[in-house]
């Protein structure tokens, strides 16, 4: 009944917000109909009607108590009736929540992006909510725990491209805010669709965790992986290889050009990190491992040494000309990922 009952108040909030009518009329009109539901509900579970004399009253009346209620259209506040034997909770409330379940994770997402709870009661102010203890805000973000839960401990399936990388967010541990690293895995499946195959959170990236990361994904199913697109992290290639020894092994192209223009003086950097892109506009795998030992040897002409040897060695950056090539697009480099 309560599930049911809030579901009807929900789809009233819904449609009234895009009917366009006074946002304050509307709120008042709700509570005008809450109050003569919470009126019917007591009176049928009291066995009659408020001052009204019968036999077969089961509990007497005890006056009222108010109850903030926040829905999309505002704050309320409701006059709830009680009884002086049992208690009474409105159909369309759940104890120790609130009414709007859009309300409740918007504001779990603001904790989730790194809002403070004190800074959460302007949010949800803006939101049209009155006011918000701290204790209310862990509690709204609380409910992402098992949606997090769910998500991470969902079984996966054939995924040929897969994408790793790490990126060091700030985290709180033990009180502390520190930068850790966030090890995310991101699939592409044959019809081109990505989707996040999970992640980790460690205080720092090896092969140790980057292997116990990727076990894991394959305990929940994963398989079928032709190709993997990463950075160059030895303990990462490492683990790629104990994990997924038959897969083809993708360096990150936009890695790789920020890896070249560190080995490029900074006033040569653009025209040189301009040149090596025209590495990848090449039509095929051959023409590309050509055109990659010319740009060498311009480099090295121009007493880049250091990176013309880079570009010699780099011949992992081309793996996804592999492939074929409408697929090339999505799997040269992380930056979806990274996006």
């Amino acid at each position: 009944m309560a599930e049911k009952s809030l579901r009807h108040v929900e789809e009233f909030v819904e449609g009234a917000k895009s009917s366009g009518m006074s946002l304050g009329l509307l709120r008042e009109a709700l509570e005008a109909v809450l109050a003569a539901l919470m009126e019917a509900e007591v009176t049928e579970l009291a066995g009659a009607g408020y001052g009204e004399r019968s036999e077969e009253r089961l509990a007497r009346r005890n006056g009222y108590r108010e109850r903030v209620f926040q829905t999309g259209l505002g704050t309320s506040i409701l006059r709830i009736p009680r009884l002086r034997q049992g208690t009474y909770l409105p159909s369309f409330l759940r104890s120790h929540q609130r009414s709007d379940e859009a309300l409740v994770l918007a504001l779990a997402q603001c904790y989730q992006q790194g809002v403070s709870t004190r800074r959460m009661e302007a949010v949800a102010q803006a939101l049209g909510v009155g006011s918000l203890s701290k204790s209310a805000a862990s509690r709204m973000a609380g409910r992402l725990d098992p949606m997090v839960q769910a998500f991470r401990e969902r079984e996966l399936g054939e995924f040929p491209y897969v994408y790793l990388d790490a990126r060091y967010e700030y985290v709180r541990e033990d009180h502390r805010v520190r930068r850790m690293a966030v090890m995310v895995g991101v699939g592409v499946r044959w019809d081109g669709m990505r989707e996040v195959l999970g992640y980790e959170v460690a205080r720092v990236e090896n092969r140790v965790f980057w292997e116990d990361f990727l076990r894991g994904l394959q305990r929940r199913g994963l398989h079928g992986v032709k190709l993997v697109v990463s950075d160059a992290h030895e303990g990462l290639r490492r683990a790629i290889e104990a994990v997924f020894p038959g897969s083809l092994w993708q360096r990150c192209k936009v890695h790789f050009l920020r890896n070249l223009a560190g080995r490029v003086p900074r006033k040569k950097r653009p025209a040189m990190v301009s040149l090596a892109k025209t590495i990848f506009e090449q039509e095929s795998l051959e023409e590309a491992q050509e055109h990659r030992q010319l740009v060498a040897s311009i480099f090295r002409k121009a007493g880049l040494e250091k990176a013309a040897v880079f570009l010699e060695e780099s011949e992992e950056v081309l793996t996804y000309m592999q492939l074929p090539g409408e697929h090339w697009t999505k799997v040269h480099s992380t930056n979806a990922l990274e996006r």
